[in-house]
């Protein structure tokens, strides 16, 4: 009847607590024991999940769907957004959903700031988005999107 508790907070989804089922003492003890062991022997855990197929591509040349919110709409870099499904914005509360290039995120640093937090979706990558330049030309000419 041992169990572990984690809390979390973002500005986005605020403060959450985890709970559930541990190990006990004695065989977390052992546990950090062994990592402390491997470490001082340069063991190297395997990690069967990284040889599966739904990894990421490796080249930065396909999208990411994702919530990006902020405290500020100014933090949000539209700019680098391909298109914009959905945004909001009001005092102390904006958020865009929609996608971006995972180079531009590599190379940007935007979504790091304080008071910003991005999330992927559900199934994110997106290889081809031919069809969203419409969208994007549109939030341009609405005016969304200053420069193209």
């Amino acid at each position: 009847d041992v169990y572990n508790g984690l809390v979390t907070e973002s500005s986005f989804a605020d403060k959450h607590f985890f709970k559930g089922k541990g190990a006990g003492a004695f065989p977390t003890a052992a546990a950090v024991l062994s990592d402390i062991s491997a470490l001082q022997y340069n063991y190297r855990y395997e990690y069967k999940k990284l040889g599966l197929s739904n990894t990421a591509p490796s080249s930065p040349d396909y999208f990411l769907k994702v919530y990006v919110s902020a405290d500020d709409i100014a933090n949000i870099d539209l700019e680098k957004f391909e298109w914009i499904d959905e945004w909001h914005n009001e005092h102390n509360n904006a958020w865009v959903s929609g996608g971006i290039s995972a180079g531009s995120l590599q190379e940007n640093r935007w979504w790091q700031v304080e008071g910003v937090s991005l999330i992927l979706n559900e199934s994110p990558v997106m290889e081809d988005i031919s069809y969203k330049a419409v969208q994007k030309e549109s939030l341009r000419l609405a005016g969304v999107l200053e420069h193209y």
